[in-house]
């Protein structure tokens, strides 16, 4: 039960940091190199966060499926690795496109 539990807060997890990162890219350019790598590190760090629930997302599902080291765990890993990103890229474009166009003024 723990394990459905923390595999669902990850994939909830994922898909805020997805959010604030289209936030933070959509937000004025800098115009200061200071500002572009104050821009560039907060990015980074989200990225982290990213790729910690890459790894924590499949692992979590591998053992909600029972934890198995032969072929059929391999799939469980490999078929969750794939979900999550797709499910990411997805919402990240997905979340891109409507906010750019948003900002597209209409004449």
């Amino acid at each position: 039960m723990m394990h459905l539990v923390l595999l669902v807060l990850g994939l909830f997890v994922m898909l805020v940091i997805v959010r604030t990162m289209v936030t933070v890219e959509l937000r004025q350019k800098p115009s200061y190199i200071e500002n572009e790598d104050k821009h560039h590190a907060i990015l980074l760090l989200w990225g982290v966060g990213i790729i910690f629930l890459l790894l924590f997302i499949p692992y979590q599902a591998w053992q909600l499926a029972g934890s198995s080291r032969e072929w059929d765990g391999a799939l469980v890993l490999g078929s969750s690795l794939m979900g999550i990103v797709l499910i990411s890229l997805g919402f990240y474009c997905a979340l891109k496109g409507k906010r750019l166009k948003a900002r597209v003024p209409t004449t």
